[in-house]
């Protein structure tokens, strides 16, 4: 009796595109990081920020995590509340 074996080898290939927010007056780290659910201290150190306080609107934020540059902040999810 002859056994053979075959190796099958797949390459997989993943894009990441990366997520921009342009920052809007009024706008804060922790709300644009709570919109995008990710941490604020993520948010900072992607983009060089030491002081949380010291965005500007206008100011283009890259977004850890991959997608598209956002011209408001998405939707939060909200979970309904169970009593």
């Amino acid at each position: 009796m002859i056994t053979a074996s075959t190796t099958t080898t797949l390459l997989i290939t993943t894009t990441t595109v990366q997520k921009y927010y342009i920052v809007k007056k009024g706008d804060t780290l922790g709300k644009i990081a709570k919109a995008f659910q990710v941490r604020l201290a993520d948010i900072m150190a992607v983009n060089g920020i030491t002081n949380a306080d010291s965005i500007q609107a206008g100011q283009e934020l890259q977004i850890p995590t991959g997608a598209v540059v956002y011209n408001t902040l998405p939707t939060p999810v909200t979970t309904p509340a169970t009593t």
